[in-house]
């Protein structure tokens, strides 16, 4: 389940949604934000055409809105609606006022202001984050330009969540920024495996918002997808190499034992054998590794050799891949550390940063458009 997010810029129509800027500004009656057909539909969501008249055009969201600067959330309920023949489909509703605590929020933004979207849902929308920027609050002004680049003569763009990434490692915004609540998603991956770190950086967050259960469940789903994508992408390099003679053969063990230690099992040229195990991220190759005690047990006490695949910066049907090969001694040195816990105590698994383990170069994974020509 990909992230759907977006970068739109803001029309003066656009604007109207605001009632401030819809009273002070002569831009018309439009009182909604246009989502492009080409981008909302065309990439995002491009089942919803099909389902849009069984839900009459109309898709009531929750809305949580951040920004201009380092104003926090503020949650609404909204609807996203096509109306008739209109090309585009709507951020629509009732007026989005001022809040009481903040009173001049959103008269800052201005048209060429942005909005950067991250829409929940699958084959549609149920949820939206909204990020909006203005050029005239300081902490916004290098997300802006950013943003201005990226999107250059476009009303609407699709990116990627590595392009927010590379986003905000450019534009260095301060700590209190609500960008970093788009930013969610590595400390989300960690805290579905029980990552301490990820749990505190999310507690922490400035916006002090709640995780809920559908949160925390919506992470395991992607967790989940994504960590299956990767064994897909090494299941499919494993057939190119087995087809090219650079591999005897291969078994994809977790994909009929989804308790075992290992993913694969393969077969090298010399007859060896090696297990594997594949830890998939969509983010960057230094996210933190999660390796449970029973991968431990197996790396440390199994006569065939143990590798680590990392697969990471997974888009739609590609990643990179770096090993690190032959995990025994690390593994034998965490297990003897763990056995001076106080009896009747035992750990599931552990955290491992990426650089405490020696890695290969990075290798491109892709899965051809057509899978026939993998054996030809």
């Amino acid at each position: 389940m990909n992230r759907k997010l977006a970068i739109k810029t803001l029309t003066a129509s656009d604007l109207t949604l605001f009632e401030w800027q819809f009273r002070n500004r002569n831009a018309g009656n439009q009182k909604a934000i246009n989502l492009n057909a080409d981008v909302f539909t065309g990439t995002l969501f491009p089942s919803l055409p099909e389902i849009a008249d069984a839900r009459q055009g109309r898709l009531p969201i929750d809305l949580f809105i951040y920004g201009p600067g380092v104003a926090g959330e503020y949650n609404l309920q909204r609807k996203i609606v096509k109306h008739g023949t209109y090309k585009n489909w709507r951020l629509d509703g009732e007026f989005i006022f001022n809040p009481v605590d903040n009173n001049e929020r959103f008269n800052s933004l201005q048209p060429n202001d942005f909005v950067i979207f991250e829409f929940i849902g699958d084959v549609f929308p149920t949820a939206a984050k909204a990020l909006f920027l203005s050029r005239e609050i300081v902490e916004d002004r290098n997300l802006h330009a950013y943003c201005a680049a990226r999107v250059a003569t476009s009303r609407m763009v699709a990116i990627r969540e590595s392009e927010l990434h590379d986003m905000i490692s450019n534009a260095t915004p301060v700590d209190a920024h609500p960008i970093y609540e788009l930013m969610l998603s590595a400390d989300l991956e960690d805290a579905v495996f029980n990552g301490e770190e990820g749990v505190s950086r999310l507690l922490s967050r400035p916006s002090g918002r709640r995780m809920s259960h559908i949160d925390l469940e919506q992470a395991r789903e992607r967790a989940g997808d994504t960590g299956m994508r990767g064994e897909d992408l090494v299941n499919v390099e494993f057939e190119k190499q087995v087809a090219n003679g650079l591999l005897k053969g291969f078994e994809w063990v977790s994909s009929y034992n989804a308790i075992s230690p290992f993913d694969f099992v393969i077969t090298e040229n010399s007859e060896e054998q090696v297990l594997l195990d594949v830890k998939t991220t969509k983010g960057e190759f230094s996210r933190r590794i999660h390796i449970s005690v029973n991968e431990l047990k197996a790396m440390a006490t199994d006569s065939r050799r143990y590798d680590l695949y990392r697969v990471y910066e997974l888009d739609d049907n590609c990643a990179n891949l770096r090993i690190s090969r032959d995990l025994r001694t690390f593994a034998i040195s965490v297990l003897e550390s763990l056995s001076d816990l106080t009896p009747g105590v035992s750990i599931d698994s552990i955290s491992v940063p990426t650089d405490l383990l020696n890695f290969e170069s990075a290798i491109e994974l892709t899965i051809p458009d057509d899978l026939d020509e993998i054996t030809g």
